[in-house]
Formats: C-alpha cells, sequence, structure tokens
C-alpha cells in the first residue's frame, strides 16, 4: 500500500539500520506527507540527518517532534546533541536537562550533557554527569570513555587509567582503550606495564601502528 504510512516507515527504519541514511530520509518525507504529526516520522527523519551531518535540519525535525509532543524525552535529548554537534553548549546542557527532567535515568543525556559541559570547561559537573550515567548504568562503554578520557586531560592519570581498564573488562578487544592506557603508562615512565598493553593490542590487531611505535 503506497499510502501505509507505518510501512514507510518500517522502510525507512531498515534503510537506516543498514546506513543508507538517505534512503531512509526519503522514505521518512513519505510517513510526513502521508501523516503529518507522525511522531517517529520527524525523530528518525532528524536522526538520519544528523547522522549524515545536516544538524540544522535535524533541529527542525526535532522541534517538530515537541510541537506534537512537549514532553517526547528522546526528542529532548537528540535535540541536545545536535546543538552540541552545532556547539551550541549552552543550549545543548539545557536540552539534556529537559530530557532528564523527564526521565532522570536517561543515560545518553546525561552523558550529552557532560560532554556539553567538558567543552565549556566545566570540569566537575561534566564528571558527575558521567559518574550518574554510570551509576544508572555500570556498564555504559560511552560513559566510561567520557570520564576518561576527561580525567587524562587534567593529568589525574590514575583515575583516568581505571576508567580505561573498566572499558576493557566490557570488551576484551577494546583496542582504543589498551592504547590510551599504553600511552599514559609510557608518559608516566612505567615503561613495562605500558608494554602490556601494547602487547595485548598487537595480539588483536598485529599490524596496529601505534603500538610498534611504542614498542
Amino acid at each position: 500500500d503506497e499510502n501505509n504510512a507505518e510501512a514507510w516507515f518500517q522502510k525507512g527504519f531498515t534503510l537506516g539500520y543498514l546506513g543508507k541514511y538517505q534512503d531512509g530520509m526519503d522514505c521518512f518525507d513519505r510517513v510526513i506527507s502521508l501523516d503529518e504529526n507522525h511522531v517517529d516520522g520527524w525523530l528518525y527523519k532528524g536522526h538520519a540527518s544528523q547522522v549524515i551531518g545536516k544538524y540544522e535540519e535535524a533541529l527542525e525535525c526535532f522541534d517538530r517532534v515537541m510541537s506534537i509532543d512537549e514532553n517526547h524525552v528522546d526528542g529532548w535529548y537528540s535535540k541536545g546533541q545536535a546543538l552540541r554537534f552545532l556547539k551550541k553548549y549552552e543550549e545543548a546542557v539545557s536540552c539534556s536537562d529537559k530530557a532528564i527532567s523527564i526521565d532522570e535515568n536517561h543515560v545518553e543525556a546525561w552523558n550529552n550533557k557532560g560532554l556539553a559541559l567538558y567543552y565549556l570547561k566545566k570540569n566537575e559537573e561534566a564528571i558527575s554527569c558521567f559518574d550518574k550515567a554510570i551509576s544508572i548504568d555500570e556498564n555504559n562503554a560511552e560513559a566510561w570513555s567520557n570520564k576518561g578520557e576527561l580525567l587524562n586531560s587534567l593529568e589525574k592519570h590514575e583515575e583516568a587509567l581505571s576508567c580505561f581498564d573498566k572499558l576493557i573488562s566490557l570488551d576484551e578487544n577494546n583496542v582504543g582503550a589498551m592504547i590510551t592506557n599504553g600511552e599514559i603508562l609510557f608518559d608516566l615512565e612505567n615503561y613495562s606495564k605500558a608494554r602490556y598493553y601494547f602487547d595485548n593490542v598487537l595480539k588483536i590487531d598485529e599490524s596496529n601502528q601505534t603500538a610498534w611505535e611504542y614498542k
């Protein structure tokens, strides 16, 4: 049925999942043309727009979501994320706060708020957001990574190492976390422990150039 909005939405969702975002957007446009108040149609068109870097267009979609449902938590979170990509960090924090006021356990909103605060150089507040995300989901890799990167930038090396070790415990093939820990330890002149991480990297990716450079 060419006029079945839900069928077009499912097609768009599937295309997006396959990485065919422009084709997915075309489907979501069809959804919206059939039902201008189709919240998920607007939301997922916004997501697809954001993935291909059309952040202003994404914002328009997310605003449309909230015009239909002013308490749509993923709409507010997604708007906050798009604003962060546009480097509108204060506004990103406000949208994240709105999402959190609707669902205080929205892990992604806490992460997004933390990243926006980091770019505003509000480091302690940012760490508190990442800690909140971790308290909701102790296995949230994004929160551990964000916290570790921030702590490392503040030269709180031991705390950063613990964050990246947590990432490795969640995914024993997390080469990025191993490289980062190796680099931290190398800078701290703990060469034997640094070598341990680089050796593990090479067991997973024997051609990893960074690991070989430190070896």
